[in-house]
């Protein structure tokens, strides 16, 4: 009855809306009296629900920045990965500037529509339900309230982690008819700290109905992104430079601040005890353990909510989806030496030794490889995956050589004359591939969030329905592991021995690694790899300002052999590896970020008047 009687109010009052300015193409909010919120403050939490649609609707995607959207992963756009196809047309092989890339700023292909690259339409509908609940002496709804702090507070680091200093508004934009005046970056960044503590405040440690604690925020959800945003302003304040006013940039002395606030936010999160980290590592993303302790807040995806918040069907190889289309993001091999071996230590491959079997490759490395990345030997749903660029055949007189040399050899697959359990190239790469047929021109796959639990007829139907993991406690370690480090640099040691105990955890549960003691070098690269392929490579290589350190970087494939040797009886069947040039045609193997591409354009054309950034 009392459901009833709240759907016939809210129906009431969503009669009377009234659409407010067409520039922010949003309509009011629905007014609800005290009476209302004092007889039934569930209408309070009814109303609100809608904002969390929104930010899924925003976090990685301003600007068409998706986790893996649209024929692109972000990763193609650092020294992680590259685009595994040749084609010119579209966003997903655009060697252009990534800040351009990921500002919203396109020229539209195919008649798609991108996405909005402000989202202060959202950021209106938050503050005005702050402002009308704000002073209600209820504590379900002082929640909410808490709950609206942390949604503000996540759109607006949305967009300051891209622009720099934005225009700031904790009020209506009702009467607002253009947004051109920004705030300096310091103040954005001391804006969002300010937000997220309003949010800390009022959240309680745990959602009030269990099932929903990942799903919306609670007081851990709001200081795990508080350790994620004051550690991207301090590395800001200690790596970037002040320009444009005050607009880009942050003052150096602000620096141990804002990190002695990402520190103490991280830590309490680890001292809680509220979260663990998993054992198995791989189904955090691939849809089967999405309960599991590590996740602080994720999206669900379509069946839950309607929304699509991760997309895979681009990146599934060939064997998986049995369509072409696909494998359009490759990890490269200079990722995959970066996975240390089971001592610690990092080595490259070894490119001398004979193999009988292409997993032994990689052998004896950091667990995380297997849960990251498709390998020559490795698996996945089920599948061996079989890579080599061509076969070698060794008699007493002379080497003879076999493969594919396009996608049209590969479908007529020949196999090695007089050894025809074999195929010329491995059924799944390398060979020229410049038709998008979802075989890797690199020697690997992504691994890393592909859907795991079955495999499905039609991945047009969107059934790939995992959901996208937006905060977890293995990112919280990490961001306290940097903080510490970098507040010793300051003489501020008082964070080490905590963030040591859970980093040491972290290398031993997620990687089977021993323990090793934290550097920043040590600290950023354990980072790397962790949080690979999760979205943070490329703005770490912003915060850090080591991005044009990788312009005009070549990447490298690897071509794995194999090898037949008749000069023996029977023939000895081995491989060897060797690294390659990726191929020339494809657009992204060579990097690209200039200084300027530290801080994505502004939208100028949706602002006008606003201050643009420097050298756009």
């Amino acid at each position: 009855m009392q459901n009833k009687v709240i759907f016939i109010i809210l129906l009431g009052c969503m009669c009377s809306l009234v659409a407010c300015n067409d520039w922010l193409d949003v309509e009011s909010k629905v007014v609800l009296s005290e009476e209302d919120i004092a007889q039934y403050p569930e209408l309070v939490e009814t109303q609100f629900l809608s904002n969390y649609d929104d930010l899924r609707g925003n976090v990685q995607a301003i600007g068409d920045g998706a986790l893996s959207y649209r024929q692109h992963h972000l990763s193609s756009f650092t020294d992680d990965a590259a685009n595994n196809t040749s084609w010119t047309a579209g966003i997903m092989s655009s060697n252009n500037s990534p800040g351009w890339i990921f500002s919203g700023i396109f020229s539209q292909t195919k008649g798609e529509s991108f996405t909005q690259v402000w989202c202060y339409k959202e950021i209106n509908k938050v503050n005005k339900f702050i402002r009308q609940n704000v002073e209600s002496p209820l504590d379900g709804i002082q929640q909410i309230v808490g709950e609206a702090f942390f949604i503000r507070a996540f759109l607006y680091f949305e967009m300051v982690k891209r622009y720099g200093g934005v225009p700031l508004f904790a009020g209506s934009l009702d009467n607002v008819t253009s947004i051109n005046q920004r705030a300096t970056e310091e103040a954005s960044w001391l804006f969002i700290l300010g937000t997220l503590d309003s949010a800390i405040a009022r959240l309680p440690p745990t959602q009030n109905v269990l099932a929903e604690d990942r799903d919306r925020a609670n007081r851990h959800t709001a200081l795990a992104l508080k350790s994620r945003a004051m550690l991207y302003a301090g590395t800001i304040a200690k790596y970037g430079t002040v320009t444009n006013n005050g607009l880009q940039g942050i003052r150096a002395d602000a620096a141990r601040e804002f990190l002695l606030e990402a520190a103490e936010a991280a830590k309490q999160v680890v001292e809680s005890q509220k979260y663990t980290l998993s054992a198995n590592f791989e189904d955090l993303f691939n849809g089967k353990d999405e309960n599991n302790n590590e996740i602080i807040f994720r999206f669900s995806n379509v069946t839950k909510t309607g929304r699509q918040v991760f997309h895979d069907y681009w990146n599934q190889p060939y064997k998986v989806k049995h369509a072409s289309y696909t494998a359009f993001m490759s990890p490269t091999i200079e990722i995959v030496e970066q996975f240390e071996r089971l001592d610690g230590t990092i080595q490259a491959l070894n490119y001398s030794a004979e193999y009988t079997d292409a997993a032994e490759f990689f052998a004896g490395r950091d667990k995380r490889l297997a849960a990251t990345i498709i390998y020559p030997g490795g698996e996945f749903m089920g599948e061996r995956y079989s890579i080599y660029r061509e076969t070698r055949v060794k008699t007493a007189s002379s080497t003879t050589t076999h493969r594919y040399n396009s996608s049209d050899d590969w479908k007529q697959a020949a196999k090695v004359p007089g050894h025809e359990a074999y195929m010329q190239s491995g059924i799944d790469g390398i060979f020229n591939n410049t038709a998008g047929d979802g075989i890797t021109n690199y020697g690997f796959y992504l691994k890393k969030a592909l859907y795991g639990i079955k495999r499905l007829e039609d991945y047009l139907s969107w059934e790939n329905d995992q959901d996208a993991v937006i905060i977890r406690y293995g990112e919280v370690i990490l961001n306290l592991a940097e903080a510490a480090v970098e507040l010793n640099s300051y003489g501020n040691g008082s964070y080490l021995g905590v963030a040591q105990t859970a980093f040491d955890e972290l290398r031993s549960t997620h990687g089977g690694l021993p323990p090793k003691t934290l550097t920043l070098a040590v600290a950023r690269h354990e980072r790397r790899i962790d949080l690979l392929y999760e979205g943070f490579r490329y703005w770490d290589q912003k915060r850090w300002r080591i991005g044009t350190n990788m312009h005009n970087l070549q990447l490298q494939s690897l071509h794995p052999i194999l090898n037949i040797d008749e000069t023996v009886s029977p023939a000895r069947v081995y491989y060897t590896i060797e690294q390659a040039p990726a191929p020339d045609y494809l657009n992204t193997r060579t990097k690209w970020f200039q200084e300027r591409d530290y801080y994505c354009p502004l939208p100028t054309s949706q602002s006008p008047g606003i201050t643009q950034n420097s050298g756009w």
